[in-house]
């Protein structure tokens, strides 16, 4: 009996201690340039004085359009099957691919296989129909000290293909709590192109579902306070992205209660520095509420990404692309820049 009676304080002690660990380093929410995962495609031209620009927030690859999830009033967690995850993932590469001429493309919820998309590798794809470029990716949700099946990484990436001079990240503020005690590190990856023109282009993917929008509003004016102090040194500034903030003003038919439009806010136009503009689609919406599996004329849809651009540049065209939220929960835009 004191043999077993040992074992047992042994066991719970190696618990305790593990418990410890994991909220320990799962709490950090610090970003850090060395957190960047950068590779390089050689022969890549300079940048020039226009750029197409691509952004799409992928969700993951779980959240086509018969996925409702539970933050946003639904009632499921994971994706309705294996299949239905294959099927988004290899629209989302079909759709990229289709994009290759796009000289930047920034993905939020770029994801690699875990549980809620049921191991199905999203970044994989990506990065296959994206191939031969630089890139950056930044896992701003990454669970450490689990096993693999219950891992998850989650992040931004950037594919360039034009040449990649330098990297950083912008750290934004973090909200309090976490999922499954895992909290998410929020910011802004950033790269720096090489050539004359000076361009730095950001992704970014803002807080969703704080109270009042507090935390992602003193996130938007931390990552704009750090834009203009990039534009004032000299470099031409594209931010784009995620920006769950209403971007311009929307009024398609929709019959969702009120209720399920909690997480939406305007973008405050105070936190826009003059000169400043936001190029965004107000025909095409770019998100769809998620409180049931995506119906046309029934789920709420409006525009939260878009891009943010600096005085020195010009927006040239910024559209949307209507994918009837097929592939995630999100759609496409694409901006065509031009140096001022």
């Amino acid at each position: 009996m004191k043999r077993v009676l040992i074992t047992l304080a042994g066991v719970a002690a190696a618990a305790a201690i593990y418990v410890v660990a994991f909220l320990y380093v799962n709490h950090q929410v610090s970003a850090r340039a060395k957190d960047l995962h950068r590779a390089t495609s050689p022969d890549l031209a300079e940048a020039g004085d226009t750029l197409d620009i691509l952004i799409w927030n992928i969700g993951y690859g779980g959240l086509g359009a018969g996925s409702d999830f539970f933050a946003d009033g639904g009632e499921s967690t994971f994706p309705p099957s294996r299949r239905a995850v294959r099927d988004n993932v290899a629209g989302i590469e079909s759709f990229l691919i289709s994009q290759q001429d796009a000289d930047v493309v920034l993905i939020q919820e770029l994801a690699r296989g875990g549980p809620v998309n049921y191991w199905i590798d999203a970044r994989a794809r990506v990065e296959h129909a994206l191939r031969d470029r630089d890139s950056l990716v930044f896992a701003d949700f990454r669970t450490r000290l689990l096993p693999w099946p219950l891992r998850m990484d989650h992040g931004q990436g950037i594919y360039s293909q034009v040449r990649i001079g330098s990297a950083d990240v912008v750290a934004l503020p973090a909200e309090d709590g976490g999922f499954l005690g895992v909290r998410r590190r929020y910011a802004s990856p950033l790269v720096r192109l090489a050539g004359d023109q000076n361009w730095t282009i950001a992704s970014v993917h803002l807080a969703a579902f704080d109270d009042d929008a507090a935390v992602r509003t003193r996130q938007l004016r931390e990552l704009m306070a750090w834009a203009v102090s990039e534009y004032e040194s000299g470099r031409r500034v594209v931010i784009g992205g995620d920006w769950n903030l209403q971007l311009v003003e929307t009024d398609f038919p929709h019959t969702t209660d009120e209720r399920f439009l909690f997480w939406l806010f305007p973008f405050p136009q105070d936190a826009l520095p003059e000169g400043w503009r936001i190029a965004a689609d107000a025909e095409i919406p770019s998100v769809r509420t998620n409180h049931q599996a995506y119906v046309p004329g029934e789920n709420y849809v409006t525009t939260i990404d878009g891009l943010i651009v600096s005085p020195n540049v010009d927006i040239v065209d910024v559209h949307g692309f209507d994918l009837g939220f097929a592939h995630a929960d999100h759609q496409p835009v694409r901006l065509r820049a031009q140096a001022r």
